[in-house]
């Protein structure tokens, strides 16, 4: 079994209306690959094709990609620009999880983005999912927001960099009151 691990960084400038053929190759197989396992982020392939690859011709943006055997089983992508750093997504086929590759998209994604706490988002239905790769790695949980991507669905923030998780607000003074 041959594990090949590529990553896609830059390319020359294009505009940023894309359609399918406008993607390279292995942009529309690594798109193709992540819609069946993207049902909880409506319009993701709106954003590979807005954000995502005008992010990699800039240099601003990482698409790694796992692949067995000639096939496609892991894929990560990141965002790496003045204000943020942040782990965009990472999906391993179905047929894979369990054997360390998200650990190595995980690897790779820091190591790119010279960031060992990134921010990232989830849906908290995944977070079963994720929590012994997050614990590992001691990310923490900075915020949780209601209907981001879908009605009623949570999505949990960790590493924002200015927020605690599930911190206590400190209580203020009403404006009327004047302490001196």
């Amino acid at each position: 079994m041959i594990l090949r691990i590529s990553t896609k960084l830059s390319r020359p400038s294009a505009s940023s209306g894309r359609s399918k053929a406008d993607l390279l190759p292995s942009e529309a197989e690594a798109l193709e690959f992540l819609l069946p396992l993207s049902a909880d982020y409506p319009g993701i392939d709106r954003w590979f094709a807005g954000r995502v690859i005008p992010g990699l011709r800039s240099g601003s943006r990482m698409l790694l990609r796992v692949e067995r055997d000639g096939e496609l089983v892991g894929l990560g992508i990141a965002k790496r620009d003045h204000d943020e750093r942040k782990i965009c997504t990472v999906r391993v086929a179905p047929s894979h999880a369990g054997r360390g590759i998200g650990v190595r998209i995980f690897d790779k994604l820091l190591t790119w983005l010279d960031d060992d706490k990134p921010h990232l988002t989830i849906n908290s239905s995944k977070l079963p999912m994720f929590e012994r790769i997050f614990d590992y790695y001691g990310f923490s949980r900075t915020s949780s927001k209601t209907d981001l991507y879908l009605p009623r669905a949570i999505e949990l923030g960790f590493n924002e960099k200015d927020q605690k998780a599930d911190a206590p607000q400190k209580p203020t003074a009403p404006s009327w009151l004047s302490v001196d």
